[in-house]
């Protein structure tokens, strides 16, 4: 047995002592360590604060991200609600983007947006909602009357002289149609254009007021499924790269309140990547009851590509602007700085990272 005299075991007290002193002092300051280290998972994060966000809407395949990123609680997840407004164009609902009463815009990549974005700076374009590619399907082509195709009057693009075309006096759909006329020799001028309403397409066909129509899907599948259409040109064989539509964020997201932004682009991302699996069984599902489309006409139709980071080529921009301003549709040429803001993307996707 050890056996320590008066004065060492007074040591040894006094340095146990010592050390118990020292704990007692850091004691407060340990306690949350202790607890942190303690708990099997963390704290989850406050919820965020509900939203509703206004933005122009239409039942077609390229606001199949959004549908898919409501349907599947994406935008709920990021405490948003999204409200929807309809309108003939894509185009009518710029004017109440620059005005802050819509924050979200969803259009066509036209020279009406492009002369906007030249101009003001309370609108920019953030992601990708669609492009046409030369390896893709075809979303946007040029249909005749199927009358007129079987009797041999309308075969090929010369055909097309005299007769009358239905197609937006701007954007992708005049850009591809007077790419493919200038392949035949021909003008915009050697047509006669009109502009009749989408939800009038079939009719016009069918009653024969109209010859020829260019347009996108879910148009184009609904065409050829009523049987009085053939398809003349296709886009991806004609213009190549052309990015046709896009998402553009206005003030409130732009600078009042950009972490809002990132959130919805966040929640947009996640349908995009789910939209990017295909037609899936679920995903068919949610894009049926979304538009009262048959699974069928889904399954015939085509899906266009979306860049799945959110991604544009500006390039592809850039040649349509360049076409829209020989043409006098554009008032001035735009720069990629004045077209869009990756930004929300690259924090859409840190916030996106587990």
């Amino acid at each position: 047995m050890l056996h320590l005299t008066g004065n060492s075991a007074l040591m040894i007290f006094w340095r146990r002592m010592k050390r118990f002193d020292l704990l007692v002092g850091i004691f407060p300051f340990l306690i949350p360590v202790l607890t942190a280290c303690s708990q099997a998972t963390p704290v989850a994060n406050e919820p965020y604060e509900k939203v509703t966000l206004k933005m122009n809407y239409a039942l077609v395949t390229s606001y199949a991200p959004i549908i898919i990123a409501e349907v599947e609680g994406y935008f709920a997840d990021y405490g948003i609600e999204i409200e929807k407004l309809t309108f003939n164009s894509s185009a009518e609902a710029i004017p109440l983007v620059l005005s802050g009463e819509i924050d979200v815009f969803a259009g066509a990549a036209n020279a009406g947006i492009l002369n906007v974005l030249g101009k003001e700076e309370n609108i920019k374009v953030v992601a990708d909602r669609g492009h046409i590619s030369p390896d893709g399907c075809t979303f946007q082509a040029i249909v005749v009357r199927k009358d007129l195709f079987e009797s041999g009057e309308i075969t090929e693009g010369k055909d097309l002289a005299g007769h009358t075309i239905s197609t937006p006096p701007t954007g992708p759909g005049i850009y591809f149609l007077s790419r493919y006329l200038e392949q035949e020799g021909m003008s915009l001028e050697d047509v006669e254009l009109t502009d009749i309403p989408t939800a009038s397409y079939i009719d016009a066909l069918h009653n024969k007021a109209v010859d020829a129509i260019v347009t996108t899907e879910l148009h184009l599948s609904r065409l050829m499924a009523a049987g009085d259409a053939v398809i003349l040109a296709r886009s991806e064989d004609v213009v190549g790269d052309f990015q046709t539509s896009l998402l553009a964020f206005g003030k409130n997201l732009l600078k009042d309140n950009p972490d809002l932004g990132v959130r919805f682009m966040a929640a947009y991302l996640k349908g995009v990547e789910q939209y990017n699996e295909g037609k899936t069984e679920r995903n068919l599902q949610v894009l049926a009851e979304a538009t009262g489309e048959s699974i069928e006409v889904l399954q015939s139709s085509c899906w266009i590509p979306i860049n799945n980071d959110g991604s544009i080529d500006f390039s592809a921009v850039d040649r349509y602007q360049q076409w829209a301003y020989q043409y006098g549709q554009l008032d001035a040429v735009i720069t990629e700085e004045q077209f869009w803001d990756p930004g929300f993307l690259t924090k859409a996707k840190n916030l996106l990272k587990p």
